[in-house]
């Protein structure tokens, strides 16, 4: 989108140029030939034209006459008429307007046959004015269809009107002494005019704008005061944006469209000369009659065929040639149009380098300029940065979609700006990722509260339409000047110090400190060789056997993997590095296929054991994939459904519900058994356990270490939602007789962990088992 808006910048600055140098060029012309010249050079360049041609009035104000300006074969040569009642140009001097035209093949226009012979598809036509009366047109055609439009006839008038003016001052107008002696009167005008055009050209920004425009109108039209005005639509009344000079004691009441002269410019969309203020009952004409002034000029300013301002002018004396004036003051509101246009555009483009779009916050380009002046200060004034990482937000755009993906990070947008203080400054850093800078700020204490008070902010639930939406955030923090003296550094620092945060379970902050970058190294290298240790052999299962009292009636697959550099790396470190990169996906796969192999063995011992497998939330956003293979594979070990276990974390209930409680009704009706693994450490929710047909729930082994009272009576809870939802309980990580004699006292059956067996490999589950099955 930027890169449109800046080639639409540049094509208008382009014309605005073009018509400066037209403008200039034409001053210069000494003949209608010479006009004509300029015309074919420049008129192709503002607009898209094959042929370019002028057509006059005759005398008998009966036919127009033709001057070919451009083109090949066929093309229109000096001494041909058209007949002003059936011709496309005749209509533009009737109507007195812009016209134009495509797809006219069956017309009965005359020049529209001529021009389509010629396979000129679109025409335009634009009336010269000469007085108070329209004495010809100016004409382009294209070989294409449909190229005019609205835009292209504001531009077309506005080179119609320059035409115009200078046509005056030429032989060619059946008033041709009275056009040279007025042109001579008023060349000053004129040359103010190419002048102000070529200033204006250059001009970057409003306020320099509307300084040339009222020193130059000033100078065409002997004006003593000079206003722009804009309509407001809201309000229904006129508001003053520029007025000068400011010393005039001005009345300061904002007018409404009835009554006045303004509204009457507004209305007709011409521009008017008011030659007597006392002829006039127009109620801002009245009041500007009583301090002072005796005529004066409005003029509509346009963009895009919209008017967007009116230019006005009033003199303290009854200007005699004021309709004369009046030409070249709507000329030059045309200039101000195609500059205001440009220059707005241009403004927003540089407002779009500077700010994120979606969250009007600045963004990565504003924040590198905030920060490499913090650092320039000379007495290098503390400060924090906050480098800010939504949790789990990249599953909301995949479940939910972009659109509400935009809306959430609105409204994170909002909490974060709630949370910093009024001197502090936020970026967005891109997707998912804010910066806040905290300023004057070294204080670990102070930089952890904002922290986690965005962190506290950030847990509520959000409300996007039809949606409920749990995220998070994950925070890390960098100090400058202790941490380092340059802010790429600084970024980097608090960016790995979000990584740990991250790593660290979430919703926490860390603080950068040096044996971090050393983190980072180890966790890429993990990354870097996981991707290859399929296809190396190095991943492999245990099997953890799981009792019911003291009889085992399944088992655990946990992935294991041993690197030869690495050596052991615990799932802990990997499996998150897996999550993040999206290698889970092929582990579950292998994973998936190595345990259902495993149970199709064991079912030879008890036709009624089932292994649990682990599955990622992030396996589940991909739902039609996982309920494919594990389909596939229980029809190629010809196993039922309730041979396989799938295991998911509470973080399950944070996705979006929809796909994910299709894909276990899918595998429900196959047989397929599901257990929520780690409960009540996460999102425990009655509301969403009911939404998902779980049959087991493990109770997380944090609270079977710990025997006191309270977390005692949390397993008791547990145990009792378990038998209310007719759902089994299971304990994990019992390693102790007394353990498991508190857990039977609560009603606990089932069982995992230590004091009944290590996972082990399949060599020594077997054996395990069949001494299970018949004891010494």
């Amino acid at each position: 989108m930027e890169k449109n808006v800046q080639l639409i910048s540049l094509e208008k600055e382009q014309i605005s140029r073009t018509l400066s140098h037209f403008t200039l060029e034409i001053v210069k012309a000494n003949s209608d030939k010479e006009i004509f010249s300029l015309l074919a050079d420049y008129l192709p360049l503002i607009l898209p034209a094959e042929r370019c041609s002028i057509t006059l009035l005759t005398p008998d104000e009966k036919q127009l006459e033709i001057y070919a300006l451009n083109g090949s074969d066929g093309a229109l040569s000096i001494g041909k008429f058209l007949p002003l009642s059936n011709s496309f140009a005749g209509d533009s001097i009737l109507q007195n307007k812009t016209l134009w035209h495509s797809n006219y093949k069956n017309s009965l226009k005359v020049d529209a046959q001529q021009l389509y012979s010629q396979n000129i598809k679109s025409i335009m036509n634009a009336p010269i004015k000469y007085e108070h009366s329209v004495i010809g047109t100016v004409n382009i055609g294209s070989f294409s269809e449909n190229v005019y439009n609205s835009d292209s006839a504001e531009l077309m008038s506005l080179v119609a009107k320059l035409v115009s003016s200078y046509l005056e001052r030429q032989d060619l107008l059946v008033q041709a002494e009275k056009g040279v002696e007025l042109y001579k009167s008023y060349s000053l005008e004129l040359e103010e005019l190419a002048r102000v055009a070529q200033i204006l050209s250059g001009a970057m920004n409003e306020k320099e704008v509307f300084s040339i425009i009222t020193e130059s109108v000033s100078k065409i039209v002997s004006a003593q005061r000079i206003s722009y005005v804009v309509f407001n639509e809201e309000t229904q009344l006129f508001d003053v944006q520029v007025i000068l000079p400011k010393s005039i004691d001005d009345f300061s009441i904002n007018f409404s469209l009835k009554s006045t002269a303004l509204g009457k410019v507004y209305e007709s969309k011409e521009a008017h000369f008011f030659e007597d203020f006392s002829a006039y009952n127009y109620i801002d004409i009245k009041m500007l009659e009583k301090i002072g002034f005796k005529s004066g000029w409005t003029s509509p300013v346009k963009i895009n065929g919209k008017i967007v301002g009116l230019l006005n002018a009033a003199s303290i004396s009854i200007v005699e040639d004021g309709y004369k004036k009046l030409s070249v003051l709507n000329m030059l509101s045309g200039i101000l149009g195609v500059t205001l246009s440009r220059v707005k555009l241009q403004g927003k483009i540089e407002h779009q380098a500077a700010y994120d779009e979606l969250t009007g916050l600045p963004n990565r380009n504003q924040l590198n300029v905030f920060m490499e002046k913090a650092v320039a200060i000379s007495q290098k004034t503390p400060f924090t940065v906050l480098f800010i990482d939504l949790d789990r937000f990249k599953t909301v755009n995949d479940t939910l979609g972009h659109a509400v993906g935009d809306l959430l990070l609105q409204q994170v947008t909002t909490r974060i700006q709630q949370q910093i203080r009024k001197g502090d400054f936020s970026a967005r850093h891109g997707g998912d990722e804010f910066v806040v800078i905290l300023s004057d700020c070294e204080s670990i204490k102070i930089s952890k509260k904002i922290s986690q008070n965005i962190i506290n902010s950030l847990k509520l639930p959000f409300f996007v339409g039809v949606h409920t939406i749990h995220i998070g955030a994950s925070i890390g923090l960098s100090y400058y000047p202790s941490d380092s003296l340059e802010p790429e550094e600084l970024l980097k620092y608090s960016d790995i110090a979000m990584y740990f945060a991250k790593q660290s379970g979430r919703n926490n902050v860390q603080l950068y400190s040096r044996h971090l970058s050393d983190a980072v190294k180890y966790n890429q290298k993990v990354d870097n060789l996981l991707r290859r240790a399929i296809g190396k052999n190095e991943l492999h299962l245990v099997y953890q056997p799981l009792f019911l009292k003291n009889k085992v009636i399944g088992i655990e697959a946990l992935l294991r993997w041993t690197n030869e550099e690495l050596g052991i790396v615990p799932p802990d470190i990997f499996i998150p590095i897996a999550e993040e990169s999206l290698l889970i996906s092929d582990i579950t796969e292998w994973v998936l296929q190595q345990s259902i192999g495993t149970i199709k063995k064991l079912r030879n011992l008890n036709p009624d054991f089932y292994v649990a497998v682990n599955v990622s939330v992030k396996d589940c956003l991909t739902p039609e994939k996982l309920q494919s293979n594990i389909l596939t594979l229980l029809n190629e070990y010809e196993l039922p459904g309730d041979s396989l276990e799938i295991e998911l974390t509470e973080s399950v209930f944070i996705e979006d519900l929809g796909p994910i409680e299709t894909l276990f009704n899918n595998l429900k009706s196959e047989g397929v058994r599901f257990a929520i693994d780690d409960f009540g450490t996460g999102y425990s929710s009655l509301t969403y356990l009911l939404s998902l047909p779980f049959n087991t729930i493990k109770i997380d082994q944090s609270f079977i270490r710990q025997s006191d009272k309270v977390k005692l009576g949390v397993i008791k809870g547990i145990i009792d939602i378990a038998k209310s939802l007719s759902m089994e309980c299971i304990a994990e990580g019992v390693e102790t007789a007394e353990q498991k004699h508190h857990l039977e006292k609560l009603g606990c059956k089932r069982f995992q962990g230590y004091y009944f067996s290590y996972p082990l490999v399949i060599e020594e589950l077997i054996v395990f088992l069949k001494n299970s099955i018949n004891p010494n």
